[in-house]
């Protein structure tokens, strides 16, 4: 089975939270094996914002599960080490294990699963040929074969993603479209507007679920971030004292994404650090935006002073709100991850951006502002 992608987030703004939408949902299980007595069962409670962690007892080889759900739940089941993740939905359902080959289960009365398995048949062939091209572009050291393997890479998550968007469309009432609506959201080339049209098009059961709040709010946040010129954006610094992207008109500035829990984002510093001592003086401006929480600011503030990176901007994010808000560049939406840089030119448009450290972004980083700065 293909790998199945969750969105978690602690914090809504679509609409206050309430339980009214979770119902009980009902498994009864079995397992071809009398000598497993037990399995550690958990599910995301949305509704909560929590996960529910149980020890379930097998007896004779059956089992039963309950509890209190919202539709398009996700369910983590343990035994013996090895781990099965479905999707349940608030009904009765039927679930059924080989003890030798736990991941060919049997689920009956989750329509969510069910569609998931419709989408992993219509795209398994194409997944497959992207496995192993990724491996192959791990390993090819000739740059015009790597080239022309990128090129076979692009080809078919183009075809993937027209399977997503045709499978949203033609399945409106599916709780399962919200999956599919995270991988678009991980491609910049689906901007907010036409994601927030095609979300609209789902039904009215999906839009208002638990989950799909969650969507509507990360679709609403790639609206946001959705900006290519930067211009007009500012924000309060750790000092108070007010950025305004206009001020620094004429300049390259590298806008750093990390938090103090964040250890690739430490271990991106001393690029940093070398990047601005080498071009400051040039006309590089470098600002560090953190996602740390408003209550963690003192760990934001010992994180600055204990890696020795004061000399530059810093901002929390969470202290800025608005629209005109320089913190709305990034796309706070599972999957971006931090660090996340984003390269803004002399005009203040948005020519770069950078997911994740590595020693060929730095390289790269370190290629384009020598072209900037000394040619």
């Amino acid at each position: 089975m293909s790998t199945l992608l969750v969105f978690v987030i602690s914090n809504h703004v679509y609409c206050n939270k309430t339980t009214e939408e979770e119902k009980l949902f009902k498994i009864k299980g079995k397992i071809d094996s009398t000598n497993i007595e037990k399995f550690v069962f958990k599910y995301y409670r949305c509704e909560k914002d929590s996960l529910v962690i149980d020890t379930i007892p097998v007896i004779n080889g059956t089992f039963k599960i309950e509890g209190l759900i919202s539709p398009r739940c996700m369910a983590y089941l343990y035994i013996n080490d090895k781990e099965v993740r479905f999707y349940m939905d608030p009904e009765e359902m039927q679930l059924f294990f080989k003890k030798d080959s736990l991941e060919k289960f049997v689920l009956i009365g989750s329509k969510t699963q069910e569609d998931k398995e419709k989408m992993d048949t219509l795209t398994k062939h194409l997944e497959d040929s992207l496995s192993i091209i990724n491996k192959q572009i791990y390993s090819e050291l000739n740059e015009r074969n790597r080239d022309f393997l990128n090129n076979q890479k692009d080809s078919i998550e183009n075809l993937l993603e027209n399977f997503r968007i045709d499978f949203i469309s033609s399945y409106p009432s599916s709780h399962y479209s919200l999956d599919l609506f995270f991988y678009l959201l991980l491609n910049k080339n689906q901007n907010g507007d036409t994601l927030m049209n095609l979300f609209d098009r789902l039904s009215n059961d999906v839009k208002m679920s638990c989950s799909g709040k969650q969507m509507y709010d990360y679709i609403l946040q790639r609206k946001k971030s959705s900006i290519t010129n930067a211009s007009n954006l500012e924000a309060l610094d750790k000092e108070g004292t007010l950025i305004k992207m206009s001020d620094f008109e004429g300049k390259y500035i590298l806008i750093d994404f990390w938090a103090s829990w964040c250890t690739p984002c430490i271990k991106g510093f001393h690029h940093l650090k070398e990047l601005y001592a080498k071009y400051k003086d040039k006309g590089l401006v470098v600002i560090s935006i953190s996602i740390d929480r408003e209550e963690d600011e003192q760990k934001w503030l010992n994180s600055i002073e204990k890696h020795n990176i004061g000399e530059w901007i810093h901002i929390l994010s969470d202290k800025n709100k608005g629209e005109k808000n320089i913190c709305n560049l990034y796309e706070n939406v599972p999957g971006t991850g931090i660090p996340y840089y984003i390269l803004i030119n002399k005009s203040g448009e948005v020519i770069k951006q950078w997911r994740g450290f590595s020693d060929e972004i730095a390289k790269e980083q370190e290629e384009i502002f020598k072209n900037f700065f000394e040619k």
